[in-house]
């Protein structure tokens, strides 16, 4: 297949065939801005087109054994093991991941199950629920699409995906790839304009959405899946903290710190948004941190040892320059960083900003780029209002050589992970939510089919089935 595969061509993929469109857009390549290849538009004949191929490749799909579907994506995964060179290249060129990251981007199970109550029996069924549209951002084209429409698949659905006009290449290859594979309108997927996405959300015969990105646009997306009662799991912006005890050992912890803030230039969900001190150690921990920033060398994904390449996108890189400016007229100090070279694309020096206020806006907003506050603290409860004071709350990372304090601070924290001496690191094993304005479901785990499924009880109050199927 790696032969005949075009890694050049892209196309929508609509019942199981390729189709093109008379509209076409293209990205960018953010390292160097240049225009990258065409892809279709969909129009509102395909996405009708797609959502009848959905339906009708439900009604088998959805009777398909779980271990045969499970079987048949597994083959899909073994298939796309050669091919992540290629699909790395694509993460690569589309979103200026650097090289060594963008090739790595590339155990669940419901159960039946008879529970004895006080005066019956009752059987849980998990049934799915029709037609998923799954709509993925451009910071990992590749995770957090197959993330969204994997469980879904197993779980009985079909799937429709939507990938970033900003990053498409990659989530179009993807699902080409895994038409030899599904039957028919199992998995498909739809590039478009803005008139997409809304499109998706409120059509009739789509029963669920899973969506990551902004909180903005999840509210949008919430507010209009009431309209038709779809289920909704939303994955949202967040404003992570990373709170620095003062016993650790700095030198060893001020450059994780560093990459937690930084890592995928710092367009991770997940990322560090704000780095708590503690103001026994804040002089020599920042102090660290610079030293550690200068280090990651900035440019092409392409050049090796480029830890941080480009902003994605020019709209992205215009919020990150305003936050910037703003720290600047404000006169706050910064640590290194900074619009710098390369010039030829949206490069960013990492920036570390120096106790800015806690109403600053680099410390209120979600920056989603190489720019991050620093803060002192001295008491712990005070510390703890100080990170809960945030819309947001998806995750945390605490640093510290006592384990106990360390919990005794996680359990305070109204977020959905916390990460004790790590930086934060989403695993598809693992549940993954957040709360407040940072999103609605959890995704991932060994639980993750069942957001994508009724659930239905059987209650028996004299004879009981001998078998449950």
């Amino acid at each position: 297949m790696a032969s005949t595969l075009s890694f050049t061509t892209f196309y929508n993929i609509i019942d199981g065939k390729p189709r093109s469109s008379k509209v076409l857009s293209h990205g960018y390549n953010p390292a160097t801005r240049e225009r990258l290849w065409d892809v279709p538009v969909a129009t509102s004949q395909d996405i009708e087109d797609t959502v009848k191929a959905a339906k009708r490749a439900f009604k088998t799909w959805s009777k398909v054994p779980l271990s045969e579907r499970a079987a048949l994506l597994k083959k899909y995964q073994d298939a796309l093991e050669p091919l992540l060179g290629e699909l790395g290249e694509l993460v690569l060129k589309e979103i200026g991941k650097p090289r060594q990251f963008a090739h790595h981007e590339a155990c669940l199970k419901l159960e039946d199950k008879l529970v004895q109550g006080e005066d019956r029996e009752y059987r849980l069924r998990y049934m799915p629920l029709g037609v998923v549209a799954a709509i993925s951002p451009w910071n990992y084209p590749l995770g957090q699409a197959a993330m969204k429409f994997l469980p879904g698949l197993m779980a009985g659905n079909t799937v429709i995906v939507k990938p970033s006009p900003f990053a498409p290449y990659a989530t179009l290859k993807l699902v080409e790839i895994g038409q030899q594979f599904l039957p028919p309108g199992v998995l498909q997927v739809l590039n478009g304009d803005d008139a997409l996405g809304p499109a998706l959300v409120n059509h009739p015969d789509i029963a669920k959405i899973t969506f990551a990105g902004s909180c903005a646009t999840g509210k949008k997306i919430a507010e209009a899946a009431a309209r038709t009662m779809k289920r909704v799991t939303l994955e949202l912006g967040g404003n992570d903290a990373a709170i620095v005890c003062p016993d650790v050992d700095v030198k060893a912890v001020a450059p994780q710190v560093v990459m937690g803030a930084f890592f995928n230039t710092g367009q991770v969900c997940t990322g560090t948004k704000r780095i708590y001190i503690h103001k026994d150690i804040y002089a020599s921990m920042l102090s660290e941190m610079g030293k550690a920033a200068q280090q990651l060398k900035v440019g092409d994904g392409s050049e090796n040892g480029t830890i941080i390449g480009p902003v994605q996108n020019e709209m992205q890189y215009g919020k990150v320059k305003d936050l910037f400016e703003d720290t600047k007229k404000n006169g706050y100090k910064t640590v290194n960083g900074g619009i710098g070279a390369p010039t030829n694309g949206f490069y960013f020096e990492p920036t570390i900003v120096d106790s800015p206020p806690e109403n600053a806006r680099v410390v209120i907003e979600e920056q989603f780029g190489p720019i991050v506050p620093s803060m002192p603290w001295t008491d712990e409860a005070e510390l703890i209002e100080r990170v809960n004071d945030s819309n947001m709350g998806l995750g945390a990372s605490i640093w510290s050589n006592d384990v106990d304090r360390a919990t005794r601070i996680a359990e305070q924290l109204d977020v959905g992970s916390v990460h004790i001496n790590s930086f934060e690191k989403v695993s598809i094993k693992i549940p993954f939510g957040g709360h407040k304005e940072s999103g609605i479901g959890v995704e991932c785990g060994p639980n993750a089919l069942e957001s994508f499924c009724n659930l239905q009880v059987l209650h028996y109050y004299g004879d009981k089935p001998a078998e449950v199927h």
